[in-house]
C-alpha cells in the first residue's frame, strides 16, 4: 500500500509540473529541482518523476495523434490531455505494468477531472489492446515521409526539413532518423573539470571521461557529490566552444564573453586564461548574478549589466558570441523547444544574431578572433549568418576551425571538407552545436 501510494503522488507531482510548463511557458528543467525539494520527494522516487514529465514532453505530438485518433479528436482540457500522455507512456515505454499504467492514471484523472475517468480508461484500454505499433501503422498510413518521421519520432515536421537540410550540408543526410532518435534519449549528465587537479579527482572518483571534450566527464546519477568551484555541469559541446576560443587565441588576451549568462562557458574561459581579462556581457539582471556566481566570489573578471550590441570597439583579442537562437540542438535536454519555436519566430532571431556578430567584428582589435557559435544546427542561423558576415566585413577570414577543434578533441570525427564546424547529438553524444570562427585581418 506504501508504494503504491508513493507512485501516485509521483503522478501527482509529474501532473502539476508538466500543467505548470504549459501555463508557465516556462522548462521542466528549471522547475524539476525546486518542485522536488519542495515536495521532499525520496531520491528513490525522483528518477520516476523525472522519466514521466522529460518523457512525455518528449512523445508529446505522437501520444496527442494517438489520443486524437482513438478520441476522434474530441476537445480535451489540458489537465485529461496531460494525463493521458502520462498513461500512454507509462504503457509504451516505461517497466510498469499495463494494469498499473491504467489504473493510476484513471485515478489521477478522478482528482483532477473527475466526470472523464471514464474516458481515460477507454483511451487507454483502446491504446493497450492496439499496441504501439499497430496505432502508429494506422497514424502515418498512407502520409509523405517527413510527416511520417514526425509522428513516429515525435519532431514537428518542419523541425524535421530542417534538421534534414543541415545534415546534407555536412553530408550526412542519411544520419537523419539517427538524429531523431537521439533527441529522444535521455542524456548521460556532462561534467566539466575545470583544472587538471578536479580532473584527476574525478577520473580518481571512477568517473568516465567524455567522448568529445578533454576536461568532459560522464555521470549517471546525482551530480551534487561532485560539484565544486573546479566541477560543473555543462554538455561537452558547450565545454568545446569555449576551449576553442582559448586555443584560438593563445590562452592569453583580453577577452570578451558577449551574451554570458548564465555563466558556464564564461567559467571555462576565466579558468583557462593564463593572462589578461576577461569581460562578461548579459542584458539580464538575474542572468548577469548568475554569471557572478559561476566565476566565483575571488573573479577578477568584469561583468556588464549590457546588451552585447554595446561592446567597446576595437577593444577584444578574442570574442565568444554564443548566440541566442532556436535552441533545436538541444532537444534532448529541453524538449519544450520542439513545440514552441515555429519558423516565424526565427526572424527576430536571425536579427539579433546579425547585429551582435557586427557589434563582435567591431569590438575585435586588428588580428582578433570571433567564435559564433549556436545551439541549432538550422542552417539560416548557422553557415547563413556566417555567409552574410563576411559579405558586410570584407576585413574578415573564416579560419578552419576544424584544425583547431581536432588539437583539442582529435577522437572527433569532423567534416574537414568545411571551415566551420557542427556537432551532432547522435555521433559526437552533445548537442548540436556550431561553431565558426571569424579572424579580424
Amino acid at each position: 500500500m506504501e508504494r503504491a501510494f508513493v507512485l501516485t503522488n509521483s503522478r501527482d507531482i509529474a501532473h502539476r509540473l508538466l500543467l505548470r510548463v504549459i501555463e508557465g511557458d516556462s522548462y521542466v528543467n528549471l522547475l524539476l529541482p525546486s518542485l522536488l525539494r519542495r515536495e521532499q520527494v525520496p531520491e528513490a522516487e525522483r528518477g520516476l518523476i523525472q522519466e514521466l514529465s522529460y518523457g512525455a514532453l518528449r512523445w508529446q505530438l505522437q501520444y496527442d495523434a494517438i489520443i486524437d485518433n482513438i478520441t476522434s479528436s474530441r476537445e480535451l482540457t489540458d489537465r485529461l490531455r496531460v494525463a493521458l500522455r502520462l498513461g500512454l507512456h507509462q504503457l509504451f515505454r516505461m517497466r510498469i505494468p499495463p494494469h498499473a499504467a491504467i489504473h493510476e492514471t484513471v485515478e489521477l484523472v478522478k482528482r483532477v477531472e473527475p466526470k472523464a475517468a471514464g474516458l481515460a480508461n477507454a483511451v487507454l484500454r483502446n491504446a493497450q489492446r492496439s499496441g504501439l505499433e499497430q496505432l502508429l501503422d494506422q497514424l502515418t498510413d498512407e502520409i509523405e515521409a517527413r510527416a511520417e518521421l514526425s509522428i513516429r519520432h515525435s519532431h514537428p515536421e518542419w523541425i524535421v526539413h530542417a534538421l534534414e537540410a543541415a545534415l546534407r550540408l555536412d553530408g550526412r543526410e542519411e544520419g537523419l532518423e539517427d538524429l531523431l532518435r537521439a533527441n529522444n534519449e535521455t542524456p548521460e549528465i556532462n561534467l566539466i573539470a575545470l583544472d587538471q587537479a578536479a580532473s584527476e579527482s574525478l577520473a580518481a572518483a571512477g568517473l568516465a571521461k567524455g567522448t568529445a571534450s578533454p576536461r568532459g566527464f560522464l555521470l549517471q546519477g546525482n551530480p551534487e557529490s561532485y560539484l565544486s568551484k573546479s566541477v560543473r555541469v555543462q554538455d561537452q559541446g558547450s565545454q568545446i566552444v569555449a576551449i576553442a576560443l582559448l586555443e584560438l587565441v593563445g590562452h592569453q588576451g583580453d577577452l570578451l564573453d558577449m551574451c554570458s549568462g548564465p555563466g558556464g562557458k564564461s567559467a571555462v574561459l576565466q579558468a583557462g586564461l593564463e593572462s589578461g581579462s576577461l569581460t562578461c556581457m548579459e542584458p539580464n539582471a538575474k542572468r548577469a548574478e548568475l554569471v557572478r556566481q559561476a566565476l566565483g566570489p575571488d573573479s577578477r573578471s568584469s561583468i556588464l549589466v549590457a546588451k552585447g550590441q554595446e561592446a567597446e570597439e576595437n577593444r577584444f583579442d578574442g570574442v565568444l558570441l554564443d548566440a541566442p537562437c532556436s535552441g533545436l540542438g538541444s532537444l534532448r535536454r529541453k524538449p519544450e523547444s520542439r513545440w514552441r519555436k515555429q519558423p516565424d519566430h526565427l526572424q527576430g532571431l536571425l536579427k539579433t544574431q546579425e547585429e551582435l556578430i557586427d557589434a563582435a567584428v567591431n569590438s575585435l582589435r586588428s588580428g582578433g578572433v570571433l567564435l559564433y557559435s549556436t545551439c541549432t544546427p538550422v542552417i539560416s542561423e548557422t553557415n547563413g549568418q556566417i555567409s552574410a558576415a563576411l559579405d558586410r566585413h570584407p576585413g574578415l577570414e573564416l579560419m578552419a576551425l576544424p584544425v583547431a577543434i581536432a588539437a583539442i578533441s582529435p577522437q572527433l570525427e569532423l567534416n574537414t571538407a568545411r571551415k566551420s564546424v557542427q556537432l551532432w547529438t547522435h555521433l559526437h553524444g552533445t548537442d548540436a552545436m556550431f561553431m565558426a570562427a571569424l579572424r579580424k585581418k
